[in-house]
């Protein structure tokens, strides 16, 4: 019996390859690295401004 997804519980699913082997949730797909998503959002640039900024550059 493969372990438990630690984000959404669900059954893990093992891959191996070489010997080596990897775990995969297959429902909200978990691989087991983590990540930071904390980071601060930024305002995206319009047209108008980005045509600005590029005659302004030139």
């Amino acid at each position: 019996m493969e372990p438990d997804c630690p984000r959404c519980g669900n059954e893990l699913t093992t891959f191996s390859l070489a010997g080596v082997e990897a775990l995969s949730c297959e429902t909200c797909g978990y691989v087991g690295l983590e990540a930071d998503h904390t980071g601060k959002p930024r305002a995206d640039e319009s047209w108008e401004t980005a045509i600005r900024r590029f005659h302004d550059d030139r």
